[in-house]
């Protein structure tokens, strides 16, 4: 198999940016799903809550792109060129994300128009009718006023980006609306199923080295670990964070990452009737794979995959049409790759976006159970008209295979990165260098390397 798109969503709920390759972390894609938006609308206790999908569609109106220039939030005016976020994975990505609103049209240009082919999978947005918004991707906290936020019951702190950015939001949506940012925040995963498979498979990586302690050793280990006791008490030093083997999130639902297959997607396509075709994006993953060679739906089986980067790219593992545009116009971080940017590993070239030094071994925990976000039309911020507002339902028709979560459809997988299986390492040299970043890329080769005998169950608590 092959890793076929790769889809990052800064603001949780809006609309995805294709990307050619990506760097990978513990908590995710990086910048993934950093940024939330909450509103007290429909709140019977006039409490913040979060917005999704499922119960806001018209979150489907906002595409996000990354953007470099000074982060303003009057809009796009400001073009005073600032230091950027530099990734060779995903090439110069900018210091902030751009956000577009596209009100919905019923009579827009060419959104009639029969097509065909690969334009059946990309989004045709309406013209931007509002200044777009320029969000920093790594605002200070120490200037934000902290928020406590709870999502699927698991709670942690968060921060306000600010009344401009609040402002912007509620105009677009026509009530109020609150922009947050993770920040430091850590939220627990809750369901045994999902973490355990990692917590096992950290602890399998690193059993511990016999080593001979010598009394004044122990004396001076114990005197450090009293003195950062202290600072902690003090609230001096800050308190240290989860141990490795307990995975945390941001402000993605249940897992860092979530896999999909286009074999799988295949059969979703069979039931519609001719010419109705149900893109990939509407299920919101991070990472697609081909399925070649394995059946449909044989993902409801996978433990554990693993990617590695091709020395030589094969030509027909990716083209720029298969990647839908889920961006206001064209940019470098939402467009696919073509082969030749991404290949050159034996030609001695250097690719602009450089994949994965060594392989990456991703987790999967657990099913992803569908709601009714599969039925939203991303041109209207509604729900579809005709067979594509039923996909839901045709799916739950033999699809509720989760014992743990009976009632809704499973479409892909919830996956957490193994760090002590995967290698890479950030950029930097010394101390500056991060070593639990890993890189992935369109046209990586993809093996499942652990299978699983059953089905898992879902047990995250309420959810």
């Amino acid at each position: 198999m092959k890793v076929t798109e790769i889809y990052v969503y800064p603001v949780k709920s809006l609309g995805g940016i294709a990307l050619p390759a990506a760097e990978l972390d513990a908590q995710g894609i990086r910048y993934d799903r950093r940024f939330m938006l909450m509103t007290t609308k429909r709140s019977k206790t006039g409490a913040l809550h979060k917005m999704q999908l499922s119960s806001f569609p018209e979150c489907a109106l906002f595409s996000q792109e990354f953007a470099a220039g000074e982060a303003t939030a009057a809009g796009d005016s400001q073009k005073k060129k600032s230091t950027s976020t530099k990734s060779k994975a995903t090439g110069d990505v900018g210091d902030s994300v751009l956000i577009h609103y596209h009100p919905p049209e019923s009579k827009l240009d060419g959104a009639a128009v029969d097509r065909t082919g690969a334009e059946k999978h990309r989004i045709i947005m309406s013209p931007v009718q509002h200044p777009p918004l320029r969000v920093p991707l790594n605002p200070p906290i120490r200037t934000l006023k902290s928020l406590d936020v709870n999502l699927h019951g698991s709670p942690a702190r968060g921060y306000r980006m600010g009344d401009p950015y609040d402002a912007w939001f509620s105009a677009c949506f026509g009530f109020d609306v609150v922009l947050v940012y993770i920040g430091d925040g850590q939220r627990k995963v809750l369901g045994e199923t999902l973490k355990t498979g990692v917590k096992v498979r950290n602890q399998k990586r690193e059993p511990k080295a016999a080593t001979t302690t010598t009394p004044w050793a122990a004396l001076v280990s114990f005197l450090v670990s009293a003195w950062l006791s202290l600072l902690a008490v003090l609230g001096i030093r800050k308190k240290a964070p989860p141990e490795q083997d307990e995975p945390w999130l941001a402000f993605s639902d249940c897992a860092p990452f979530l896999v999909t297959s286009q074999s799988s997607l295949r059969n979703v396509r069979a039931r519609m009737s001719e010419g109705v075709d149900v893109p990939m994006y509407k299920f919101r993953p991070n990472i697609v794979v081909d399925g070649d060679g394995e059946a449909e739906w044989a993902e409801d089986y996978w433990g554990e995959l693993t990617v590695r980067p091709l020395s030589k790219m094969d030509p027909t593992a990716s083209s720029v049409s298969e990647v839908p545009s889920l961006t206001a116009s064209s940019s470098r971080s939402s467009r696919a790759s073509s082969p030749a940017e991404l290949d050159g590993a034996e030609d001695g070239a250097s690719s602009p976006v450089g994949a994965g030094s060594g392989p990456v071994r991703l987790v999967l925990t657990s099913n992803c159970t569908r709601c009714t976000s599969l039925n939203v039309d991303y041109k209207t911020g509604a729900r579809a008209a005709g067979e594509l507002g039923e996909v839901l339902g045709r799916l739950a028709k033999d699809r509720r295979v989760d014992r743990g979560n009976k009632y809704s459809p499973v479409f892909g997988r919830y996956a957490f990165l193994d760090p002590q299986g995967s290698e890479g390492g950030g950029e930097g040299e010394g101390d500056d260098k991060d070593e639990d970043i890993v890189r992935i890329a369109v046209g990586d080769a993809v093996a499942v390397t652990r299978r699983n005998a059953e089905r898992t169950v879902w047990d995250w608590p309420d959810l």
